[in-house]
């Protein structure tokens, strides 16, 4: 134990006056006592009980203060460090109050008014959206756009099903030879389930061959180099042969249907014959004109959607912002309650150093703990020269060290500058 005391203090009376002279030169020796011997003979009478210890600290103190009470001079000197604390927590609140008037008078209404500035801009594009996107935006547009296309695409499921099933599956007769008896069947899907699971599958999926080509040349659309035209011209000339080819079917039948059942010899079907058929381009354009104008209503759609999207985008946006804003807000909150926390903190500390200093019950920390540390050195001392057991050396140093805390160091005033010359 005598260890941790290594460097701070010495067994030397010498080394004592040192730390007197050098330490502490403008503070009277009735004042700083040097307890060392002191400590050794009150361990020897008290048998260095540790009950004895803390009464003999404790009567340090109090001898400690009263010697402040009765010399007017050496207690202002002491107050003097108890004044310096108090105004370094009244002028740490004055600091943090002025922080706080600042965060509540100019930075929350600052960004409020942000947040209604971008509140304001939500309310005006929705007002007129054409003044953000330079176009005019139609919901009605874009609505009635999504019913039409809605219903070609049912259409145009129809149509291809039914064609393809009649093309591929259908057998024909002479009561079932007419174009929209041909084309229209209302029970392909039923009748080509019958047929096999293999049959339903691509009826049900020919269409949406169809409605992928559509869809391409939407994405074709929105390439903005001159390589579009060529692949949506490809696009169009591929389904307008693949229509071609289940126009040229249905009609082909039809034709043969017929020419079975005719009394003349009637010439094979041709291509060329087909070309001059009514039938084929009644097929078409039932199918192909329709397919065309799916894609229109497609785009224009997409276009419509995108444009209205952009304005979503622009106010989720600005939602975004607000809600930034909104943080911050909260933030400088947190920040005020800290501060006032700060500040109830520093009250609390200012008025024990107004009550110590209305009842001039001060002491001189640096002096008193110097003090009692020379004190303990000589008890230690005693301890050490009896062969007393390592443990009673520590206790009495923690005995010590906690009373040093609770009644001096706890007020936070220990410095020598601060107490005056």
């Amino acid at each position: 134990m005598v260890k941790l005391f290594k460097g701070i203090f010495s067994n030397s009376n010498n080394n004592a006056e040192t730390v007197t002279k050098n330490d502490l030169p403008s503070f009277h020796q009735f004042v700083l006592v040097d307890r060392y011997e002191d400590g050794k003979k009150r361990a020897e009478a008290l048998k260095g009980s540790e009950t004895g210890l803390i009464v003999s600290v404790r009567s340090i103190y109090e001898n400690h203060k009263e010697i402040l009470r009765r010399d007017e001079i050496e207690q202002e000197k002491a107050k003097q460090p108890y004044r310096v604390k108090l105004q370094e927590y009244l002028t740490r609140n004055e600091h943090y109050q002025a922080k706080v008037d600042k965060i509540k008078v100019e930075d929350i209404p600052k960004i409020k008014s942000k947040i209604e500035v971008l509140q304001e801009d939500i309310r005006e594009i929705k007002r007129n959206p054409e003044d953000h996107l330079g176009d005019k935006v139609s919901k009605a547009g874009f609505t009635i756009g999504a019913i039409i296309l809605t219903f070609l695409t049912v259409y145009l499921f129809v149509f291809y099903s039914s064609a393809s099933y009649s093309a591929f599956f259908k057998e024909f007769s002479l009561n079932s030879i007419g174009v929209a008896n041909s084309i229209f069947d209302a029970q392909a899907l039923s009748k080509a389930l019958k047929d096999g699971v293999t049959e339903l599958v691509l009826i049900l999926t020919i269409p949406f061959v169809f409605l992928g080509l559509g869809y391409l040349i939407h994405k074709f659309q929105e390439d903005k180099n001159w390589i579009r035209f060529p692949k949506i011209a490809m696009l169009i000339f591929v389904t307008f042969i693949f229509d071609a080819i289940l126009a040229y079917e249905i009609t082909q039948k039809i034709y043969n249907i017929k020419a079975e059942n005719s009394f003349d010899d009637e010439p094979a079907y041709t291509v060329a014959m087909a070309f001059q058929s009514v039938n084929f381009w009644l097929i078409i354009f039932a199918g192909f004109i329709v397919y065309l104008i799916w894609g229109l209503v497609f785009d224009f759609v997409m276009e419509a959607y995108a444009r209205l999207d952009k304005i979503g985008n622009f106010i989720r946006a600005k939602h975004e912002e607000i809600k930034l804003k909104e943080a911050d807000i909260h933030k400088l909150e947190d920040e005020i309650n800290k501060l006032n926390h700060l500040i109830g903190d520093n009250e609390t500390e200012a008025e024990k150093l107004k009550t110590i200093l209305a009842h001039t019950d001060v002491i001189k920390p640096k002096e008193l703990e110097h003090s009692i540390l020379r004190f303990l050195d000589g008890w230690l001392e005693y301890l050490s020269y009896t062969n007393r057991v390592e443990n009673e050396r520590e206790k009495a140093h923690k005995v010590v060290s906690e009373f040093i805390n609770v009644n001096i160091k706890s007020l936070g005033i220990t410095t020598n500058e601060d107490q005056g010359q």
